[in-house]
């Protein structure tokens, strides 16, 4: 199976290093580190990474956020976010972006690797826009959608759970959070329901 390449966005050397050796032991192939966002999009575009984790601090007046942005408008590409603390204005910035997952600064290995396998195994973008009722859909995050696709596959909470190594918790948060946006009743049916009804048009 073909290595699955990783641009690492971060313009501290040390953590750099660190992240490229960590991706290196899991299997990973990892593309020239990206200190800027000029060097950000011309790796994007000469490496075409199967997936990029990006810091938000880098060397420009434009951030990892920015980014973020360009690869969500020219591609279909995961990106993942690993930063450290950040302001309330940005935190509203990220979540614009719609990235696959944040993982805070310092974390852990473990939830690198789980997160990127998730990733990799489980991310599909839905369609682009004109095929899909924009006002409910595009408000799902990747990891919602994720887990919509897989009760549409008549999977449980707890095998969902499994098959991303996440908690059952985590996995009932995350149908919570789905009911609240579709503003049905939180139970499992209404949104099993709900999926089942919309399978063909959200063509998982």
């Amino acid at each position: 199976m073909e290595q699955k390449k990783i641009l690492v966005v971060e313009d501290n050397a040390e953590i750099a290093e660190c992240l490229c050796e960590a991706l290196q032991s899991c299997g990973y192939q990892t593309c020239p580190v990206a200190k800027s966002y000029d060097e950000a999009i011309s790796y994007f575009e000469t490496y075409t990474p199967d997936l990029v984790t990006l810091d938000i601090c880098i060397e420009d007046e434009r951030t990892g956020i920015d980014v973020a942005k360009y690869i969500k408008k020219n591609s279909n590409t995961p990106f993942i976010y690993l930063s450290g603390s950040i302001d309330r204005a940005s935190i509203s910035q990220v979540k614009a972006t719609n990235p696959f997952a944040f993982l805070t600064k310092p974390y852990e290995f473990f939830s690198l690797e789980t997160t990127l396998q998730s990733a990799f195994t489980s991310y599909r973008p839905l369609p682009k826009s004109g095929e899909i009722e924009e006002k409910e859909l595009l408000e799902f995050t990747p990891m919602e959608r994720v887990i919509l696709r897989e009760i549409a596959n008549g999977l449980t909470s707890k095998k969902i759970a499994a098959m991303l190594k996440l908690s059952v918790s985590t996995i009932k948060n995350h149908r919570h959070n789905i009911c609240v946006k579709l503003k049905l009743s939180h139970t499992t049916h209404s949104l099993l329901s709900w999926v089942l009804q919309n399978k063909n048009q959200l063509k998982f």
